[in-house]
């Protein structure tokens, strides 16, 4: 699972579990207090307890229950368990109750605390009443109160709900017949409009006559077609001739006329004449002088070769002509008639089609409302229904007739007190831990390793807290850790942090342990320029002191080196590392915060020696080099000086 995990996510749950370890050390080293401090809390509050509950207002618990079952109707919403639930746990209901008692004004506002209501599960319209008093007689008194006040606020809450509604339900059912109203006025008006008692059967009816208009309409047009072919066929019959003839009709029909006569004449004279006898000879003169004035008749209109036959044939052409003229004046003029007559029934149909739609729409609107009328009421009805058995909704099952009393050395107020104390004593662990996470000082070894960027040689003992033999045991044993440590050796540097107390013999024991093992050692202290005087003797390098294996570094500001002053410095260790496997730098005593003196040193060392004094130290200085440490990423060594010479014991045995 870890080796899923980023390598961010992997520093910051480490971060986690050396917190978590540090913590725990230092919860561990004050637990004595803690035990102590929840054991006299636990007394006090206990005591505390036993004693109120003994002397409690509220010592005998009186019970009973009410039952809500309301009466259900359709169309009328019902107050629901919950509901029911918010209107009757009002604190105010619970001072009414004082007021209900003749209570004083203070022992009223106790009723808050005194009384309790409680919505049970199953069944939820079951609830539970509970009164609390120092007398058995009081807390009963006071859980009956409680009823029957709390019965009488759903009484009057439901009363007053219901009426609201009453009201408002009879403001819409007026609303509701003013629109009826309205809308049988618009329905009379529009119907007047109409002109008939039924405008759909009128319109049905219209719409027949209209077809039937139509339709004969339809048979004049074919009439009219069928005169104007006629008398286009009794017009090409005439043409110009026939026009001609006619204007001189009577006039030919009259000259044919006088020939027939004499013809006749002639045709009984030659039966008892012949044509040389003067009667028909005088005859056939005439009939001559006749034929000249028909001819010359027909020459002045220009119908010459006009028959009298061709004459009647004209004559019944015109008649024609003149009927069928005749025929149409009257079928037009019909035409006329209907189209009017369509129109006009056309106008009353478009009339009523506009009068039906909202009367349509009128008459459903109404039926809607007075469905709705009907409906409020119903509802009213049943408001009055529901307003009748309101007083039956809410029951009280039966009343309490008797009281518990509550043992003051009962398991709850032990677990009270107890509680209490937990929690105050956590309180007081939580600011110690805050305090020591701030202010505290380092408790020992596993405290320095609890990051895993330190790798800890062990523990010093202070001076003279053990023998002699077992401090240079001791010593040894640190100094063989040194020098198996994994970290490179080279040029270290050691920080001895406040609080640390000088070891001179541990470094003559690490220095000849180092020897022992043939690696040459070499130990530069950095000091003050302005007390420092060269010893007799020793030689200087570019800017070091040196004499033999020893050697010194003046410093005029200990807060930061000049660019040139770490040149130096740098090129004054490299020469070191020619002859020298191991070069211990030694920093004065304390840390100067706030400059870069210490980080300037680590760039050219290559791990660092960090010695802290148990319970002497402050956390923020480790946490201080720490942080130069791992900016730099340099490896760091760790030793606890001042150990207590049960931890130098208990360190000895694990390393036999």
């Amino acid at each position: 699972m870890e080796d899923e995990l980023t390598a961010e996510e992997k520093e910051q749950l480490l971060r986690f579990q050396a917190f978590r370890k540090v913590s725990l050390g230092i919860l561990r080293g004050w637990a004595w207090l803690f035990a102590l401090v929840f054991c006299l809390l636990a007394v006090v509050f206990t005591v505390a307890v036993v004693w109120k509950s003994a002397h409690s207002n509220s010592r005998f618990e009186a019970v009973t229950r009410l039952l809500f079952t309301p009466r259900t109707v359709v169309n009328v919403q019902n107050i629901s368990d919950k509901q029911l639930l918010s209107i009757l746990e009002r604190s105010s209901l619970k001072r009414r109750v004082g007021r209900a008692m003749s209570m004083e004004h203070g022992e009223r506002e106790s009723l808050v605390f005194d009384l309790d209501l409680k919505q049970e599960r199953k069944p939820s319209n079951l609830f539970t009443l509970s009164a609390r008093s120092p007398t058995w007689v009081g807390a009963v008194r006071k859980v009956n109160t409680y009823a029957e006040v709390l019965i009488a606020e759903y009484i009057a809450f439901r009363t007053r709900e219901l009426s609201t509604l009453a009201e408002a339900i009879e403001l819409r059912r007026n609303n509701l017949q003013e629109q009826i109203a309205a809308n049988e006025g618009e329905e009379s008006v529009l119907k007047s409009k109409a002109g008939e008692p039924s405008p759909v059967e009128a319109l049905t009816m219209l719409n027949a006559l209209i077809s039937d208009q139509r339709r004969n309409y339809s048979m004049l047009c074919v009439q009219v077609a069928n005169e104007e072919a006629r008398k286009k066929n009794f017009q090409e019959e005439l043409g110009d001739l026939g026009t001609a003839v006619i204007k001189c009709a009577p006039q030919i029909r009259k000259k044919g006329e006088e020939i027939k006569a004499l013809d006749d004449e002639l045709a009984k004279l030659r039966k008892i004449y012949t044509d040389i006898n003067p009667k028909v000879k005088g005859k056939l003169e005439d009939r001559r002088a006749l034929v000249e004035e028909y001819s010359e008749l027909l020459r002045e209109n220009g119908i010459d070769g006009i028959r009298l036959e061709d004459v009647e044939v004209l004559e019944k052409a015109a008649l024609g002509l003149a009927e069928c003229q005749m025929k149409l004046e009257v079928l037009a003029e019909n035409q006329r008639a209907l189209t009017a007559e369509i129109k006009a029934s056309e106008a009353k149909s478009e009339t009523l089609t506009s009068v039906i739609r909202p009367l349509e729409r009128l008459r459903i609107k109404r039926e809607e409302l007075e469905r709705t009328l009907r409906e409020q009421d119903e509802k009213l009805g049943n408001i009055d229904y529901l307003r009748t058995t309101a007083r039956n909704d809410v029951q009280q099952i039966e009343r309490a007739g008797g009281a518990g009393d509550k043992n003051p050395l009962r398991v709850k107020n032990f677990i009270i007190a107890f509680g209490a104390a937990f929690v105050c004593t956590g309180a007081l662990a939580v600011w110690v831990l805050f305090l020591e996470l701030l202010f505290g000082k380092i408790r020992g070894g596993d405290e320095m390793t609890a990051f895993e960027d330190i790798f800890l040689l062990g523990s010093l003992p202070k001076p003279g807290v053990v023998p002699k033999a077992i401090e240079n045991d001791v010593f040894g044993v640190v100094a063989l850790n040194f020098n198996s440590a994994p970290t490179p050796k080279g040029i270290v540097l050691v920080c001895r942090l406040p609080g640390s107390p000088v070891q001179t013999g541990f470094f003559t024991s690490l220095e000849w342990n180092l020897s022992m093992s043939g690696q040459r050692v070499f130990s530069v202290n950095i000091v003050p320029s302005a007390d420092f005087e060269p010893p007799e003797g020793s030689e200087t390098m570019i800017s070091l002191v040196r004499k033999d294996a020893q050697g010194w570094f003046p410093v005029e500001n200990r807060y930061m080196l000049a660019p040139t002053e770490l040149q130096i410095l740098k090129a004054d260790f490299d020469a070191l590392r020619n002859d020298f496997e191991c070069i211990f730098v030694l920093m004065p005593d304390g840390l100067q915060h706030g400059g870069n003196f210490l980080g300037q040193l680590m760039t050219f060392c290559d791990s660092i020696l960090v010695c802290a004094g148990a319970h002497a130290t402050p956390r923020s200085e480790l946490a201080y080099v720490r942080k130069i440490a791992n900016a730099g990423a340099k490896p760091m060594l760790g030793i606890v000086t001042g150990a207590s010479a049960k931890t130098v014991k208990r360190e000895m045995e694990v390393e036999e």
